[in-house]
């Protein structure tokens, strides 16, 4: 049931944001080829983003390093793993 719920919000989100999160890739977005990222504070998400899989993949170590200097943490939910 957890997952059912997990992957619906999952494809209301990238169905929201439509296209990729990096302007330049400007890919139109498929969940199953999709991430979100959320940037956390305690329980609290400071922000989301979705991409597309190959950006994810590329910006992933980048994005972790500096939340993790600002004191966030990195939440992935990742379309090609549900």
């Amino acid at each position: 049931m957890k997952e059912t719920i997990q992957r619906d919000a999952f494809k209301f989100s990238v169905g929201r944001a439509i296209f990729c999160a990096i302007p330049e890739c400007g890919v139109i977005l498929d969940w199953k080829r999709a991430a979100e990222f959320s940037a956390c504070k305690g329980d609290k998400y400071v922000s989301i983003k979705v991409f597309c899989a190959d950006c994810a993949d590329r910006v992933r170590p980048s994005i972790e390093s500096k939340l993790s200097d600002l004191g966030l943490r990195l939440e992935v939910i990742d379309g090609r793993e549900l």
